[in-house]
């Protein structure tokens, strides 16, 4: 077994990004109903606007607690994800269909990302998720830096390349000529 670098990503969500739903609509409705009962519904700007605050910040630190660091890493045969202080798992590299990922290989200023975004579809149509719970557009050259190594990695260990872009998305479907599909 070869030794690998391991590629740790902090503050991700290791679930499909539409689940946040579940902490976003309860904030909503939590501080909807507490503005109703204070203020029996009365429209006025800037306690609307501290409300939103309020709700915009709760939201964010829900989703900044129950995010996790993830590890990754590759050996001749697995790829192997630790997600916070679970077990390991690991996947063999013949069941990865391919991925979905930003191209963080740009050299174009504006399309640099920083944020993480990957996507493993796996054969047995289960997928792996790994979502940054930052939104930030503002590029981090450290981060980015980590993630362009990262997507390099997993092409080279997959034996993976750029396919195609995602229609109407920022994303790329990354995969060999012969499992696309």
């Amino acid at each position: 077994m070869k030794k690998n670098k391991i590629f740790t990503f902090k503050n991700v969500l290791p679930y499909h990004s539409i689940w946040t739903v579940f902490v976003i609509i309860p904030c909503m409705f939590l501080y909807g109903s507490l503005y109703y009962f204070l203020f029996k519904g009365g429209f006025k700007l800037s306690l609307v606007s501290i409300f939103t605050l309020f709700y915009f910040g709760t939201c964010y630190l829900i989703l900044k607690a129950i995010s996790v660091q993830v590890k990754i890493c590759f050996n001749d045969q697995y790829l192997f994800i630790k997600k916070g202080n679970r077990k390991q798992k690991k996947y063999p590299k013949a069941d990865i269909k391919g991925f979905y990922s930003y191209n963080y290989e740009t050299k174009s200023p504006i399309l640099k990302n920083s944020k993480v975004y990957f996507r493993f579809c796996l054969k047995n149509n289960q997928d792996i998720f790994i979502n940054d719970v930052e939104y930030r557009s503002l590029y981090e050259a450290e981060k980015g830096e980590n993630l362009k190594r990262f997507l390099k990695e997993a092409q080279k260990e997959l034996n993976f390349v750029r396919i195609r872009k995602r229609n109407f998305q920022s994303s790329y479907w990354y995969s060999n000529q012969e499992n696309d599909s």
